[in-house]
């Protein structure tokens, strides 16, 4: 049972860690964005240059940068005082998640130099780790606009997050289908934590920390 629950603690760890990486390396490579804005053919469907498509993504990066002070503002696109206050709200939510991940990150190497971290908490951990990646592609297999509408309804208030293409040109750029291609990318780097966890699980070697 203390396996168990520090198992399931030390997924969560994982879980916050990897979650703010995945979002981190979106961010900063452009991935998939760059890979999406040619095979979604957003040019061709929106009437949008590839050109002005990027420049206008790279602006809403930047603002989302947790390093970045400035006004939310965009280069050629229209948006209104909505698409301002949601994507206040989308920083605060990624700054969140930078500080979460950080703070696992301490907790992470702080449990990893203990002795009492067991094989078999990691076992547990990497199997918790595992599994959530797997429930969120089953959501996203079965219904991927149903689940897209849960996590904004879970994390933005009202309809703050629905816009007019119209009003808020910014929108055309940006398809659902990107949003699910960046949650599978982060569901990568949970696989990633939780094969790390299992295979230091399952290792026969013996070492001084597990």
């Amino acid at each position: 049972m203390k396996s168990a629950v520090a198992g399931v603690l030390y997924a969560i760890a994982v879980l916050m860690l990897t979650t703010a990486l995945g979002l981190a390396a979106i961010c900063l490579t452009g991935f998939p964005y760059l890979a999406d804005v040619d095979y979604l053919k957003i040019p061709e469907t929106t009437g949008i240059s590839k050109s002005e498509a990027l420049q206008n993504y790279d602006a809403i990066m930047d603002y989302l940068s947790p390093f970045s002070s400035e006004e939310f503002s965009l280069p050629t696109l229209s948006y209104t005082e909505q698409a301002k206050g949601h994507f206040a709200d989308c920083k605060y939510l990624f700054n969140v998640i930078y500080i979460l991940g950080g703070a696992a990150a301490l907790v992470l190497i702080l449990l990893s130099g203990r002795r009492s971290l067991s094989k078999s908490t990691l076992r547990v951990s990497g199997a918790v780790t595992l599994a959530i990646p797997a429930f969120i592609g089953a959501a996203l297999a079965v219904n991927f606009d149903r689940a897209f509408e849960l996590f904004h309804i879970t994390f933005f208030s009202g309809a703050s997050w629905i816009f007019n293409p119209d009003t808020d040109a910014f929108i055309k750029i940006m398809p659902s289908t990107f949003f699910m291609h960046c949650a599978i990318f982060i569901s990568l780097f949970w696989v990633a934590g939780a094969i790390a966890q299992l295979t230091a699980g399952y290792s026969k070697y013996r070492s001084r920390r597990f």
